[in-house]
């Protein structure tokens, strides 16, 4: 994966956060998603640092060298298991409520 300017998200969050966390300041506006001219600005000096091509995009490389994992974040995969199990954990409690009614009515 590849990150570029006009990107936004989780995965520059986590780009800002690990540049930052090897010394790469981003005084204006800090961690805040949105890869502007400020966050290239910062990937390029680290590219520079790790004497990797200065494209001012981030990429697989660089994202490694700054400890930032590149697997994409899949919120919703994540939201629909939760719901999932919520939905199953409700109709393993409502078999279970009819379970116990049947065996008080023995």
């Amino acid at each position: 994966m590849t990150l570029s300017k006009g990107a936004s998200g989780q995965q520059v969050i986590r780009l800002q956060a690990g540049l930052q966390k090897a010394g790469f300041d981003l005084p204006q506006y800090g961690i805040d998603g949105k890869f502007g001219s400020e966050t290239q600005s910062a990937v390029m000096k680290a590219q520079r640092r790790y004497s990797l091509p200065v494209t001012g995009e981030a990429g697989p490389t660089l994202l490694s060298k700054l400890g930032v994992s590149n697997a994409p974040l899949n919120m919703k995969t994540d939201k629909k298991t939760m719901l999932t199990k919520a939905v199953l954990a409700g109709i393993a409690i409502g078999a279970l409520i009819v379970i116990a009614k049947k065996m008080r009515h023995r």
